[in-house]
């Protein structure tokens, strides 16, 4: 029997994404685990396994590079030997607002489109006593798969241990309009242009009470609910996945950090001297100003180790490696591939690295193994002509380093009375000060600048 090949969910707000290219194609022998394509989502390509075997058969309307794809939609078949394809029929999955990506880890696999599940209730807003959230973990029973956000009791976390599901209605908590369509018995009947319009004004619609006849809620009950007769006027664009992630983890960081920055000046003169010379021996690859900078703050890590490290839920982990994300500006939004062990590269190995995943990020080929994993940021502004900036901590780190544009700046001499002309750039740390205080990312900040140049 013929088996459909459909676009996985990658992560519970997925409904769509970019799809990528085919690693193999028509024809081709087909076993379990084997790539079949890729699929861009979050920013990073993923490579999507096969989770069956079969000849491969690629649908004749089929995704082409860069086509929106949505998830569930048959994009090819693995068949039996001499087996003729079916005529694929996609069903159109539940309209969904936003709910936080949870992507699953390793390789994505292709499989038959499942139903929607029960929406997962984040363990915060579970009302649980501490005895039963004990018991849950006890028992390997995740509160928030139970779909429901009143109170839990043992009963429930042992009938859930047992295999039965749960009887009491979903209800989600107040504020929440990150819920399917559909998505469970439970919830009232809503049109999809009504659960839109919920979506765009944070409207928790599975509370509101339909004002016809028919019970289903309409736009018109989700407009009064926000005290509204119409939507703002306006355009509304949706958000790119990149624009949409980097909004999400923004917002996070404010949520999760106690953000505080600090600038300092650094003199560029001696590095840019170095670049000069390495153009003129002809050196293969000249490092740019950012992988000066890359290897200064590793080896500023390296010695500093709390801005290296992150929050984590009344925690402070402490990676074991320096990997240092670089902010890199595409057409496509900004995207911060990672330099894995940065402390231990050389800095001709910094610009190799820092030169492959700027490439692969324009081209949009980064995998999402190259946007994983870092433990501190540089980004940069200074091409555009800002001299200093409050960067944004990403979600996961404890650190970032804003870097402004190179200026020509006369400064007093040796001599009383004399001038020299240097030519400096004003770097801006952005740290978290849960995980230390501003006195050793003063410090920090200060080798790094040692480590440019002259003071």
């Amino acid at each position: 029997m013929a088996i459909p090949i459909t676009i996985p969910r990658l992560g519970w707000s997925m409904d769509e994404g970019l799809f990528g290219e085919w690693v193999r194609q028509t024809g081709d022998q087909i076993n379990a685990g084997d790539p079949l394509f890729l699929l861009e989502t979050e920013k990073a390509l993923q490579e999507v396994e096969s989770v069956d075997s079969g000849i491969l058969h690629i649908v004749s309307d089929g995704p082409g590079q860069g086509d929106t794809v949505r998830v569930g939609t048959v994009v090819a078949w693995l068949l039996a030997e001499g087996e003729a394809p079916p005529v694929a029929t996609p069903t159109e999955p539940p309209e969904t607002a936003n709910v936080p990506a949870s992507p699953a880890p390793g390789p994505a696999k292709a499989s038959v489109a499942q139903p929607e599940p029960v929406p997962h209730i984040d363990k915060a807003q579970c009302v649980a006593s501490p005895s039963v959230r004990r018991l849950a973990r006890q028992l390997n029973v995740d509160l928030g798969s139970l779909g429901f956000t009143g109170t839990i009791s043992e009963h429930d976390v042992r009938r859930a241990a047992d295999g039965v599901q749960p009887t009491q209605i979903f209800i989600p908590a107040t504020g929440s309009g990150n819920v399917a369509r559909n998505s469970h018995p439970g919830l009232p009947t809503i049109s999809p242009r009504a659960a839109r319009t919920a979506r765009r004004l944070s409207i928790n619609w599975t509370q509101l009470t339909s004002s016809g006849t028919s019970g289903r809620i309409s736009e018109k009950d989700v407009l009064a609910a926000a005290g509204l007769t119409s939507l703002p006027e306006g355009t509304w664009d949706s958000a790119s996945t990149v624009r949409a992630m980097t909004a999400e983890r923004m917002a996070e960081s404010v949520r999760s950090t106690v953000p505080v920055t600090l600038n300092s000046i650094a003199i560029v003169d001696d590095l840019l001297e170095d670049r000069s010379r390495r153009r003129e021996s002809s050196a293969p690859r000249i490092p740019s100003v950012h992988d000066y900078i890359i290897r200064a703050v590793a080896k500023g890590l390296a010695e500093h180790p709390d801005l290296n490290s992150c929050w984590m839920n009344g925690e402070i982990l402490r990676p074991n490696g320096v990997h240092i994300g670089l902010a890199v500006d595409t057409e496509h939004g900004l995207l911060v591939p990672v330099i894995r062990n940065a402390d231990q590269l050389s800095l001709e190995e910094i610009a190799e690295e820092s030169a492959r995943l700027i490439e692969s990020a324009r081209q949009r080929r980064l995998m999402k193994s190259d946007m994983s994993g870092g433990t501190f940021t540089v980004t940069s502004l200074g091409a555009l002509g800002i001299d200093e900036f409050t960067p944004v901590i990403n979600p996961g780190e404890g650190a970032i380093l804003g870097v402004g544009a190179i200026r020509m700046v006369a400064r007093p001499g040796m001599e009383e009375g004399s001038v020299e002309w240097r030519q400096q750039m004003t770097l801006s740390l952005t740290f978290d000060h849960q995980v230390t205080d501003g006195a050793p990312a003063a410090r920090f900040l200060k080798d790094v600048v040692a480590s440019l140049g002259p003071a």
